[in-house]
């Protein structure tokens, strides 16, 4: 299916960069065992502080019960579409080092740079996900038993081949038509001297 969503940019931007965007219209396609592998092979090549690797995943494929709890543990406003997505993850970021019992200040800056890889890689092959921070922090700490003195919840992705945006109801059909945009550079740049 064709992307509805290229950018106009100012600059010569690598298609790959430009090829990820945050979908909401999935198809029913699944996503083989091989592929999440890759998927999550090319998160693990993400730079991070020390060479720590921060990041862990808990993933459930559409069917099954981990995916329902998965999509329970959403707000109500990600819900609707979410559950039509092949794969839900729940990307974790490690609070400390290894290899010494001290804080980690960038693991989640690290679990991003992961996050935005492994989506990088999905976008290559034509696979389109969307990270949602709306869901339940205690509901999915206490359903996945996850260790909230190890781990923080960096947030919930679903992944899924795209569908056409006409079978999402409103106010997400308008959402997923609208042109992405950006602020322009000069916004969030300030050179020194």
């Amino acid at each position: 299916m064709s992307h509805p969503k290229k950018p106009e940019t100012t600059h010569n931007i690598h298609p790959l960069i430009l090829e990820r965007w945050s979908a909401r219209s999935f198809s029913q396609k699944p996503i083989s065992a091989e592929t999440m592998e890759a998927l999550f092979e090319a998160a693990s090549w993400s730079a991070s502080s020390m060479n720590e690797q921060p990041w862990e995943y808990l993933f459930a494929e559409k069917g099954s019960s981990a995916f329902e709890q998965m999509i329970d543990c959403l707000m109500d406003g990600n819900q609707p579409w979410a559950k039509n997505g092949s794969h839900m993850l729940i990307s974790l970021a490690k609070r400390k080092f290894n290899d010494k019992d001290r804080d980690n200040r960038h693991h989640m800056h690290d679990v991003g740079a992961a996050n935005s890889a492994l989506l990088m890689q999905a976008a290559h092959i034509d696979i389109y996900g969307h990270m949602m921070g709306g869901f339940h922090m205690d509901k999915a700490l206490s359903a996945f038993g996850i260790d909230s003195e190890k781990f923080e919840i960096a947030c919930f992705i679903v992944l899924g081949h795209l569908d056409v945006p006409e079978k999402l109801d409103e106010p997400f059909h308008k959402r997923e038509l609208q042109p992405r945009t950006r602020k322009p550079v000069s916004e969030f740049t300030k050179k020194l001297d």
